[in-house]
């Protein structure tokens, strides 16, 4: 069984975390997509529980990977290799300010408004296909108030799409399918 947990405003930590370890203890898989992973530092998960945040779901996707890229790692492995001995700090200073003046601009006011109108619904596939290809999450447990939203904007874009939607409820203890009843 593979469960996404929807933790956006972390106001159910110690639920979550009893709640994915006992998914792992059954033999699932359990993800926790948070808001941020500095709010869940100090939680014990189990080690088969997955934490990840948006922002990593969505830097996965091949054109941010390829912008990335393009706009970041080739000019710092140009000043890793040309910057070297005397020229050192100026190629130093001359990287930051490219990435401030030139990267971050093109990123913010070329780059993304246009990905996002070529792909509006790629982070909600994302986070689908971070599950096994082409099965998707079984359960989707809905863990604070603050991802309901988020919650029902990923089951209606993974239904537009042909996707399989999971259950959807709010502790895996409110979970009233064959599969989880069986196993109480």
């Amino acid at each position: 069984m593979q469960v996404l947990f929807l933790a956006l405003g972390a106001s159910r930590k110690r639920a979550v975390v009893e709640e994915s370890a006992e998914i792992v203890a059954r033999g699932g898989r359990a993800v926790v997509l948070v808001g941020a992973h500095k709010t869940w530092l100090d939680q014990g998960f189990e080690p088969g529980v997955e934490l990840v945040t948006a922002d990593e779901l969505q830097a996965r996707h091949l054109p941010l990977r390829l912008e990335r890229l393009v706009l970041y790692r080739v000019p710092r492995l140009v000043v890793r290799v040309t910057g070297r001995g005397p020229l050192a700090a100026k190629a130093k200073r001359a990287l930051k300010a490219y990435e401030r003046r030139v990267a971050a601009r093109v990123h913010r006011r070329v780059f993304m408004p246009l990905h996002r109108r070529v792909w509006p619904k790629f982070a909600d596939r994302m986070v689908w296909s971070h599950f096994a290809p082409r099965k998707g999450p079984d359960l989707l447990v809905v863990a604070d108030a603050l991802s309901v939203p988020r919650a029902v904007q990923l089951t209606e874009a993974w239904e537009s799409e042909g996707l399989a939607v999971p259950r959807v409820c709010y502790g895996i203890d409110s979970d009233v399918s064959p599969q989880t009843s069986a196993a109480r």
